[in-house]
């Protein structure tokens, strides 16, 4: 069984829609067009001037299973010293002098540079929070960054959880005041991004993806950051990628505990060439078959994209030909579905919150999720965009597919233990606060099942 992971967005009732460039949105903040002041960016430091030497857009990410972790963070101009401080109490603290620096251009016509750093921790203390800055030195000038902090996951525990959700970007961020708020509970390892943030991260040569990365330091750089491309992140760079034998930063994949999670570009079928698209299912089709021959160890394997392989807004061309494209790929040759049933993936995007029950040929084989023969997909892109989201189909037979759906603002948490999977998916209010649970489901595979798993199908 395999779980896919997607986004997308709502629109709501009492949203007032405005038109940009023949788009109906609920406010500005989407390509082409920057963001102003609401209730949820109010706070935080995303429209101001930096100095050049001082860092920003702190964000982290985990390394070897949660073992260490790397910071990454950017300065306008080169400086002298960078150091990583961090410490779990005043007699365990260290410092990281070493790191990897490199100049970035940006792809636009301003051809505006700006510095990347990362830093990489020793060995951590496991089940323990950690607290840390930043500091870099320029002629005499010392910076340093707010203190953050992050947990260091539990070694004995059999179970962990993480947050799951994507479409988000600086205006009408719905969620993100809670994710802030979460992120000082240490509750959740890491969060996975499905793709669609900051509409565009390129415009006004690159400052729109400054803005939010600036908008979500709070956010990420206290819960490590797993993330997948979307449409609106296509243009120039992303990273990082190193650990996954992949040629560029489109496409990845890590262990973390009883997990195997692959973020999957599924932009390739749309903007790429017929080479590119091979390129990318033999990367995939290889991780899956090293997937297999660990699975007794690492039972559970969930395929993070960007866009649905199924959703039931049948009236919307992401819904039919563009998740008939996904499926079954281009001309009929090959698409995600036949390597998802080979390998036997347990899960596997549109602006709203939908579960299907386990799926394949556009069929459901089961409504149980025990010892499931096949995938489940979930989209969970409804954290608050400019767009507000997309409405349901009001006349459309509802596919049988279609486990349950949410047409509102909300989030996604996974709970994962070696025997079980448990998903909810969260309501946020209008106003930013926590809303009721609309969403529960746990999934659930024996030992022999999970044998089984190890067999690639041949059907």
């Amino acid at each position: 069984m395999y779980i896919l992971l997607l986004i997308t967005s709502i629109l709501t009732a009492t949203a007032k829609a405005l038109v940009i460039n023949n788009k109906t949105v609920i406010c500005y903040g989407g390509p082409g067009t920057l963001p102003s002041t609401d209730l949820y960016n109010k706070h935080g430091d995303w429209n101001r001037t930096y100095h050049p030497a001082e860092p920003q857009q702190i964000h982290t990410s985990w390394v070897s299973n949660g073992k260490a972790i790397r910071v990454q963070f950017s300065t306008i101009s080169s400086v002298e010293n960078s150091r990583l401080h961090y410490w779990y109490d005043s007699d365990n603290d260290d410092v990281v002098y070493e790191n990897l620096n490199w100049e970035f251009v940006d792809g636009g016509i301003a051809k505006k540079s700006q510095f990347m750093h990362t830093f990489t921790s020793k060995q951590l203390v496991p089940s323990t929070i950690y607290k840390y800055n930043i500091e870099t030195t320029d002629k005499d000038q010392v910076f340093v960054s707010n203190t953050y902090e992050f947990h260091t996951p539990q070694e004995d525990a059999v179970s962990f959880k993480f947050l799951a959700t994507g479409d988000l970007g600086v205006a009408n961020a719905v969620s993100m005041p809670l994710f802030k708020e979460l992120a000082q509970n240490h509750d959740y390892d890491f969060v996975a991004i499905m793709g669609d943030q900051g509409y565009n991260l390129d415009d006004f040569n690159g400052t729109k993806g400054d803005q939010y990365m600036n908008f979500a330091q709070d956010f990420y750089a206290n819960v490590p950051l797993l993330t997948t491309a979307g449409n609106h992140e296509e243009a120039f760079d992303l990273m990082p990628y190193y650990e996954s034998n992949f040629d560029n930063a489109m496409q990845y994949s890590i262990d973390y505990k009883s997990l195997h999670l692959i973020s999957f570009a599924t932009e390739v079928f749309f903007e790429g060439s017929d080479a590119q698209v091979q390129t990318s299912l033999q990367w995939l089709e290889s991780d899956l078959i090293k997937a297999s021959r660990r699975r007794a160890k690492v039972p559970w394997i969930i395929v993070i994209g960007h866009r649905p392989l199924y959703c039931s807004i049948l009236s919307n061309p992401d819904c039919k030909e563009n998740a008939e494209t996904l499926r079954f790929g281009h001309s009929k040759q090959q698409g995600l579905e036949s390597l998802l049933v080979k390998y036997n993936v347990d899960i596997g995007h549109k602006h709203n919150y939908e579960r299907t029950f386990p799926v394949r040929n556009d069929t459901a084989l089961t409504r149980s999720y025990h010892n499931a023969p096949s995938f489940f997909q979930v989209i969970t892109g409804n954290a608050g965009n400019y767009e507000g989201g997309d409405v349901f189909d009001k006349d459309t037979e509802i596919p049988s597919w279609l486990g349950n759906r949410f047409q509102g603002y909300g989030f996604s948490t996974i709970e994962i233990s070696p025997r079980h999977l448990d998903l909810h998916h969260y309501e946020t209010h209008i106003d930013g606060t926590l809303g009721r649970l609309q969403d529960h489901v746990r999934v659930s595979k024996t030992a022999c099942h999970i044998n089984k798993q190890r067999i690639i199908r041949q059907d």
